[in-house]
């Protein structure tokens, strides 16, 4: 007798609160260092480390992560937070052609979610999770716009996003020391 096909489990996504990822951060950390134990000498990936840039973001007004998991077994997630008007978040940016530099940078109350990091495991790279968890993660939200910095060298996940509504619209170094990242917006209903 053969045995029974397999059969797809489905996504559960859940929201939560920075008090909810601060409780434990171990899983969120964990998931980090698999995902880019390859690049973990990095200075993106490890000044400052990952756990503190979490405990940061966690703590800001308006931060949110969607997480998915599979069978119990955490697959990915995605975070960010309201961008306060003092943000350093734009320092160094240099426009994409046809981008106006001072509007594009002026934070208002409310303007913009920072979409801090998403990642998916090796192993569920085809869960769909991207697909899934970042409209999730975006609806209801009441900023105008999201912004996302990608890696100049992550093309993977600088194609995913542009063909799901994001727009390139300038460059620049998050910290000193990193890489230059592509600067990306989407707007969002708020």
């Amino acid at each position: 007798m053969a045995a029974p096909a397999p059969t797809a489990t489905q996504l559960d996504l859940r929201n939560l609160t920075g008090a909810d990822v601060m409780a434990d951060p171990t899983p969120w950390v964990s998931a980090y260092e698999e995902v880019y134990a390859h690049a973990l000498h990095l200075p993106d990936h490890n000044d400052p480390p990952f756990g503190e840039r979490l405990a940061f973001s966690a703590a800001r007004p308006g931060f949110r992560m969607t997480a998915g998991y599979q069978d119990g077994e955490l697959v990915g997630f995605v975070y960010g937070y309201t961008l306060p008007t003092t943000t350093g978040w734009w320092d160094g940016f240099t426009p994409a052609p046809g981008v106006d530099a001072e509007d594009m940078t002026r934070e208002r109350p409310g303007r913009t979610l920072a979409v801090c990091e998403g990642l998916v495991r090796a192993p569920f790279r085809n869960t769909r999770l991207a697909v899934h968890a970042m409209p999730m993660f975006l609806s209801g939200r009441p900023e105008e716009r999201a912004a996302s910095l990608v890696a100049e060298s992550n093309t993977h996940a600088l194609n995913i996003s542009l063909r799901n509504g994001w727009r390139h619209v300038g460059d620049l170094a998050p910290h000193d020391g990193w890489r230059r990242h592509h600067c990306l917006i989407m707007p969002l209903g708020g």
